[in-house]
């Protein structure tokens, strides 16, 4: 079965609806795992982004939050990473990889043997082959 690393700008726009082509493809994908097409891992520090952007960015509410959180951590076929191989991460940030939290995806999809990373984030997309990895979208 396909393992698909997610970063949080699925999730970002599968709950805000900022973009309604990414809507539709974290939709897709989220529906994808659920029904057990594809595993969908998210690295604990996920979350916390995900959590972070609706507050800071998009005036989430807590209570709404709490739902986001919960979601995120319960949806059918996503399974949590809770380690984080910090070795690899600082193997590859801050170059070639110069985002932390994209350092921390691909070390953890590289640590689970994922097949891909599923991100909107075309920077990130473009340097997953160099790892051995495939974009999702």
């Amino acid at each position: 079965m396909r393992r698909v690393a997610v970063d949080a700008n699925v999730f970002v726009s599968f709950f805000i609806d900022r973009n309604a082509a990414q809507h539709a493809a974290a939709r897709a994908l989220i529906q994808s795992a659920e029904d057990g097409e594809i595993i969908a891992l998210v690295p604990q520090s996920v979350v916390f982004e995900v959590a972070y952007v609706a507050q800071s960015q998009y005036g989430t509410t807590s209570d709404r939050l709490a739902t986001v959180v919960r979601a995120v951590t319960t949806f059918p076929g996503v399974q949590l990473v809770d380690e984080c191989p910090w070795k690899r991460v600082l193997d590859i940030w801050p170059g070639p990889v110069t985002g932390l939290t994209d350092a921390v995806i691909v070390a953890v999809a590289i640590a689970t043997q994922c097949d891909a990373v599923a991100t909107f984030d075309r920077k990130l997309a473009n340097k997953l082959g160099a790892f051995g990895l495939a974009a999702y979208f």
